[in-house]
Parts: structure tokens; C-alpha cells; sequence
């Protein structure tokens, strides 16, 4: 066995009995104060909020250093206050928040909620300096029970006025948005390289009563192997597409949407696809709680026209399809965690035997203090794979994924759990070598 050189091994020594004095030292030495925790430790009263932020899209590093008058804590259970914070896009392709304070401990049953929108081009700063706003507003009336009231002020800004009044703001664009994008990558080595290009462009129109979407898109990768020996293995896959949704609300549960596509692609088959759908959907919820919960039926019917590239398993260069569809949804946003699930059921008219029954699941639940778990699960059993390419794909279209092959289901699932236990506390920021170790 190989011996450590003596220098290193005193080096280790010595970093050990440091580490254990200083262990030592920290259990026998008086308790830290919790963060904020000192702001009332000189004046009597309930000790400082504790906020459990419960927020996928907050920049939660930045609150701690920009609120400092509330302890941040990373379990429910020991928490003030439940901050749940939820978002949807708006029409204008900007996000609307609302953020619902939930009163827990001696805040029981005192709930309230705030709502604010950021812009389309609002940058990631712009939107956590908003949020920041808002968070600070609604956090007052329960930090006015706190040690920290007396330091607590609220400040004004005097919006400017014009002459002879607010003017009337007309909109040029009638609450149009229109976005576009491209892209481009490449890379490679020695005996091989990749390129790719994408460009989408969309437009939409949302108001109370109509939602209208308008997209485009198209797409192209190239994949270049060189085996060796002059033989060179090249990969092309395409595709494109051009989609419109209409949507009129009817009532506060019902709506009525048309949509229409048209689409190429290589890897199914299609030199062009037409298709086009009228339908209906009802939400056993209200639409304006969509963003916390929602359970809708929705039944559509249509007619699909397909111009295949190279003949079918079933003899065709050119057909049209009659279909119908079924989808129940569900979508949940609590205190406790999340869950959403979906099952959708496609089937040809003309053929009832060629058919798809997709599902999924997925939730992120807290079970109890310091544990929670989450799992995704989807199949589909699939029956309808009418644009197959008639005849065996080589080893090559296989392994490269060109086109489609047949099957008769598919599968994915994830699951885990994360436990997490010591301090509750988690107000201290400390970025120092943040990213040397990540």
C-alpha cells in the first residue's frame, strides 16, 4: 500500500482536529440568532414574519437581500405566511401574477390576494424588481404585527400629470402582438458535425370574449458522419408548419374554438397535411381560477387531408381522414404541491379500429416537513399510424431517427423524492465561489 508523504499526512492532522475543535466549539457556544431575529430581540412582541415563499418563477436570491424585514423559512409548517405565487400569459405574450397570501399560525384565516402583469418585453430584472413591489405590499399588514413596524414606512410616487387630464391611450395595433425568432447552431469534430436552423414567427390577439393565435414555423438539422475509408453517412430531417386558432368565450365555463394547420414533414411521412377542427369545452371551475385550478372537457371534430412523400404501409400517396377527439384535463396549483393529468382519445371515422389513447400524469407534493416527492408518468396506446413508409428502414434511418417506425405504444415516466432537514431558516445570501463548484 502506498504511503502518504509525511508533510500532506500532518496536513490532514492538523485540518481534522481543527474541524473537530471548531464542531466543539459550535455545541458548546450559545445558539445563533435566526436571521432577522435580532431586528426584535430588544423589544417586546411577536417575533419577526416568517414567510414560506412558495414560487417557480421568483428570483428568491434577490428577495433576500432587496425584503429584509421577514425571515425566510424553507418549511410550511414552521411559516407565518404562505406566499403562493402563480402566473399565466397574458395576450400580449406578458405574464400575469397573482400572489396569495395564505395566514398560517396566528395569521390563520387572514388571507389576501394581489395581482399585477409584466410586460411582453420586460427583462428578468424588470419582472423580479415588480414582483419585489407587490411582495413588499402585501407583506405589510401582517409585518405591522411584528417587531418591525416601527421601522416600517410607505412611500408614494405621484404619478405625472398632463395638461388638461389622463389623455385617452388608443391602441395602433388593435391588441395584436406579433413575435418573431430565428436561430442557428453548429458544431462538429473530427468525423462529424451538426447544423441546424429554426425560424417561427407568431401573432395573437387575446381580448375577454376572443383569443386568436396565429403561427409559423420551419425547421432543418443536417448530420454528417464520416465513418472511415471514404464512406460518409449524411442525415437530413425537415419539417414546417402553419397553425390558427380561433376561440369565442360563451359563457364562464363554456367556450368555442376552430383550428386549422397545414405541415410537412420528413420524419412522418408527409409531403403536406391539411387539417381542420371545430369543438367545444367546458370547465367544471370558472375560467378566472384557471390559475389555481381547472378540470376541463373538451370535444372536437374534423376533416385531415395527407399528401405523403413516399407510398404507405397502407398503399396511399393521398388521403382524408374524418376524426373526432376527447381530452380531460386537470390542473392544480395548492399549498401542498401541484398535480395535473390529461387523457386525450383520437379516432379516424372512417376506420374506428385506427385510433390513440394518450395519457399523463404528474404531480409535486409536500408530504410532510422537510419531505416531498414528484412523478411524471404518460402512455399512449397508439393505433392510428397511418403515414408509416412502406417498406424496412435501413439500420441507418433507425438509429438516426429519420422517420417513424411502427409501433403500438409508447411510455416515459420520472419519479424521486428530496428530503430536507437542519436549520429553517434560509435568508442568508452568500454567493461567494458560486460558480466554481456548480
Amino acid at each position: 500500500m502506498t504511503r502518504l508523504p509525511v508533510p500532506i499526512v500532518r496536513a490532514l492532522v492538523t485540518l481534522l482536529l481543527a474541524i473537530v475543535a471548531t464542531t466543539a466549539h459550535a455545541q458548546g457556544a450559545a445558539p445563533p440568532a435566526a436571521p432577522g431575529a435580532a431586528q426584535g430581540a430588544a423589544q417586546a412582541g411577536p417575533p419577526p414574519l416568517r414567510i414560506f415563499l412558495d414560487c417557480y418563477e421568483c428570483d428568491t436570491e434577490y428577495l433576500r437581500r432587496a425584503v429584509t424585514f421577514v425571515d425566510y423559512v424553507r418549511d410550511r409548517g414552521v411559516a407565518d405566511l404562505h406566499v403562493l405565487v402563480t402566473t399565466q400569459s397574458t395576450g400580449g405574450g406578458g405574464s400575469a401574477w397573482t400572489v396569495k397570501f395564505i395566514g398560517l399560525q396566528r395569521f390563520q384565516g387572514l388571507d389576501r390576494t394581489l395581482t399585477f402583469t409584466t410586460g411582453p418585453t420586460a427583462t428578468s430584472d424588470e419582472r423580479r424588481r415588480e414582483f419585489g413591489r407587490i411582495f413588499k405590499l402585501g407583506l405589510v399588514a401582517y409585518a405591522a404585527d411584528t417587531p418591525v413596524a416601527p421601522k416600517l414606512d410607505v412611500t408614494f410616487r405621484s404619478p405625472q400629470q398632463t395638461p388638461g387630464g389622463s389623455a385617452i391611450v388608443r391602441d395602433p395595433w388593435h391588441r395584436w402582438v406579433f413575435r418573431t425568432n430565428a436561430s442557428a447552431s453548429m458544431s462538429g469534430e473530427a468525423s462529424s458535425d451538426y447544423g441546424s436552423y429554426r425560424l417561427n414567427f407568431s401573432g395573437s390577439r387575446v381580448t375577454p370574449d376572443w383569443k386568436v393565435n396565429l403561427s409559423a414555423g420551419t425547421s432543418y438539422n443536417e448530420n454528417t458522419f464520416d465513418l472511415g475509408d471514404g464512406e460518409v453517412i449524411k442525415s437530413i430531417t425537415e419539417s414546417s408548419n402553419v397553425d390558427a386558432l380561433i376561440v369565442k368565450s360563451l359563457t364562464g365555463k363554456w367556450s368555442w374554438g376552430n383550428a386549422g394547420s397545414i405541415s410537412n414533414s420528413s420524419f412522418a411521412n408527409t409531403a403536406r397535411a391539411v387539417a381542420g377542427s371545430t369543438g367545444i369545452e367546458y370547465d367544471f371551475f370558472p375560467y378566472v381560477e384557471s390559475n389555481r385550478r381547472s378540470l376541463t372537457l373538451t370535444y372536437r371534430v374534423g376533416l385531415s387531408n395527407y399528401k405523403y412523400r413516399e407510398l404507405t404501409v397502407y398503399d396511399k400517396l393521398e388521403e382524408t381522414i374524418p376524426n373526432h377527439s376527447i381530452t380531460m384535463s386537470l390542473g392544480l396549483r395548492q399549498p401542498w404541491g401541484s398535480v395535473g393529468a390529461s387523457s386525450t382519445f383520437n379516432q379516424h371515422l372512417n376506420h374506428m379500429d385506427r385510433y390513440r389513447l394518450s395519457t399523463f400524469g404528474n404531480a409535486d407534493v409536500r408530504v410532510f416537513k422537510g419531505f416531498s416527492f414528484y412523478v411524471y408518468a404518460g402512455y399512449s396506446k397508439i393505433k392510428d399510424q397511418i403515414a408509416l413508409r412502406k417498406g424496412a428502414a435501413t439500420p441507418e434511418e433507425i438509429l438516426l431517427r429519420l422517420e417513424q417506425q411502427a409501433t403500438n405504444y409508447s411510455f416515459n415516466y420520472s419519479f424521486g423524492f428530496s428530503y430536507s432537514f437542519g436549520s429553517i431558516f434560509t435568508s442568508i445570501v452568500n454567493p461567494r465561489f458560486g460558480g466554481v463548484f456548480n
